[in-house]
């Protein structure tokens, strides 16, 4: 099997899109985010570390800031802090094939995660492994139960670390061996570009090997809506400021039910929002 990572250009081809990212297991979507959208929500998250320092603090001591090491800068909780998040998150092509591919298993879909991460040079090599660790408790099937999304705030360069993938590597549990690195290619990327793949599939952060060149990323998840979120969304955006947002967004972190899952009161969680 082709071992580069399936590219796709504007006018994305859905039905094609969404057999990719479903059978190979990842795809790259070319010019997913405009230079301009890239640059704004750079400056935006630079002066808002600028402004609140003891956030670089506080992601760097938490759980996820552990797992990306000290050569990683992290900021969590994107949607309630950064103005160009919403809008970022709910990028139609990404949503779009998330909401279709995940159709299988839910009804609703959820925003699984929304963070900034700047891998600074030096950061090492992440070992292959599977994003529904997360999930290791539900069974493995052919169709996945979350997706993932790194998207290029900068060119991702095989130096400055660019992801890397094991194509058709997807669909058996998250706590098998991962797979040769010889199976595994790196996604490089131009700025604007995202990788949208399956939450099972084997992947990793490159080493930056460069002298200062800083790797950064928008990067998210979409789920099953019957799965608990990596990032609490009602708690990262309580209802007085979600009750701003657009109404799609407010499904996504989770003012939003699955069937008889996450009511609010017996009834639509939507209604926590309503004269707050």
């Amino acid at each position: 099997m082709e071992k580069t990572v399936p590219r796709f250009t504007r006018p994305y081809d859905e039905a094609a899109l969404d057999a990719a990212v479903r059978d190979r297991g990842a795809a790259v979507l070319s010019a997913a985010y405009s230079p301009e959208q890239c640059d704004t929500f750079l400056s935006q998250v630079r002066a808002h570390l600028a402004e609140n320092p003891e956030e670089a603090e506080y992601a760097a001591n938490s759980v996820l800031g552990g797992f990306q090491g000290d050569t990683t800068s992290t900021l969590h909780g994107l949607v309630g802090v950064i103005p160009a998040a919403p809008d970022m998150v709910l990028q139609k092509d990404l949503v779009g094939c998330a909401r279709r591919v995940l159709s299988p298993l839910s009804d609703t879909i959820l925003l699984t995660i929304a963070e900034y991460m700047a891998r600074e040079p030096g950061a090492f090599r992440q070992e292959l492994h599977c994003d529904t660790f997360s999930w290791r408790h539900v069974p493995a099937g052919e169709n996945p139960v979350a997706l993932t999304v790194m998207a290029a705030m900068g060119d991702f360069t095989a130096a400055n670390g660019a992801t890397w993938v094991v194509l058709d590597s997807h669909g058996g549990p998250p706590t098998a061996p991962a797979p040769d690195w010889s199976e595994a290619v790196q996604a490089e990327m131009s700025k604007g570009d995202a990788l949208l793949f399956r939450a099972d599939l084997f992947h990793a952060g490159g080493e930056n090997t460069t002298e200062s060149d800083v790797r950064q990323i928008f990067s998210m998840g979409f789920q099953v809506a019957w799965l608990r979120q990596v990032e609490n969304g009602t708690l990262s955006v309580p209802p007085a400021q979600a009750a701003a947002l657009q109404p799609e967004l407010q499904e996504l972190l989770g003012y939003s039910n699955e069937l008889v899952l996450g009511l609010y009161k017996g009834g639509h969680p939507r209604n926590a929002l309503k004269n707050v």
